[in-house]
């Protein structure tokens, strides 16, 4: 009797192409494999063997992923746009809520610059009197 399994989500069903990888896999193992193989013959002669096999699996990761890492539905490519999007665009979130000590230091320090700016200001004055009085005599 032959047996067929059905899954239950429609959405689970992938069309096996050959040996039971779909094609996405398929294209992506056969690349690994032939990038391995020529890194490899090209390798050999000027690396040694055990250094050539961590290169080999270190530049066919990354296509490994791309073939075979799946996560909540999503392919590699998709993960990587949400996990770049995450760390480097800009955060939608604004910070609305300040404690009163933020905004203490806040005023704090905005007094502190204008006292040290007043400061500088008064030595540009006196500098400059010194120097009209200096070139008066």
């Amino acid at each position: 009797m032959i047996k067929a399994d059905i899954p239950q989500d429609i959405r689970e069903y992938k069309e096996q192409f050959f040996f039971g990888l779909n094609l996405r896999q398929l294209i992506c193992a056969v690349l690994m494999v032939l990038l391995a193989v020529g890194t490899f013959l090209i390798g050999h002669k000027f690396i040694r063997t055990d250094i050539l096999m961590y290169i080999i699996v270190i530049e066919s990761a990354p296509i490994a992923a791309v073939g075979f890492l799946k996560y909540n539905g999503m392919g590699f490519e998709k993960i990587a746009v949400k996990v770049l999007d995450f760390y480097f665009s800009n955060q939608r979130r604004k910070l609305i809520y300040q404690p009163e000590e933020a905004v203490i230091h806040g005023k704090v320090k905005e007094l502190a610059y204008s006292i040290v700016e007043n400061n500088r200001k008064a030595e540009l004055r006196e500098r400059k009197r010194r120097k009209k009085r200096g070139a008066r005599r």
